[in-house]
């Protein structure tokens, strides 16, 4: 038997956010509505759809921005060896960054976000942009210092 549900998020194979699907019940019922995929669909609840996808739309953004807030409250520091002219043996990239929010604040940022537009390879302060959701970036004070 065959259900409609309402997709939260883009899941491969079957459709992106926002959309009606029609699905095997078993299907959403143990795999797509448990995940928080998808939310199912009664005859009656269609009009009350896009109001839970506003709720939904808003959630995400506010949690967006009190991220953003704790995201710009601190500065991350590297230390790193470094040679002549100031220039790190090796870089910092998009997944030390990732790490290192993960460690000071606790927030699990996927690397993918993180906006460099080359690997950090010199001593020094920058600022790295860090998508959280639609209108909402962060700038991430880093520095870099000498070990």
């Amino acid at each position: 038997m065959k259900v409609k549900v309402y997709l939260i998020t883009n899941v491969k194979g079957l459709g992106n956010a926002k959309s009606i699907v029609s699905v095997s019940r078993g299907y959403a019922l143990n795999y797509l509505i448990p995940k928080g995929f998808a939310k199912i669909i009664n005859e009656g609840s269609g009009e009350n759809i896009s109001q839970e996808v506003k709720d939904i739309e808003e959630k995400k953004e506010t949690f967006a921005r009190k991220q953003k807030e704790v995201l710009e409250s601190k500065t991350l520091n590297f230390k790193g060896k470094a040679g002549e002219g100031e220039k790190l043996f090796g870089s910092i990239t998009t997944s030390e960054i990732a790490e290192k929010i993960r460690g000071v604040f606790g927030l699990d940022i996927d690397k993918k976000k993180i906006e460099l537009e080359s690997p950090i390879k010199k001593l020094g302060n920058y600022i790295v942009t860090v998508k959280l959701y639609k209108d909402v970036d962060a700038k991430v004070n880093i520095s870099v210092e000498k070990e």
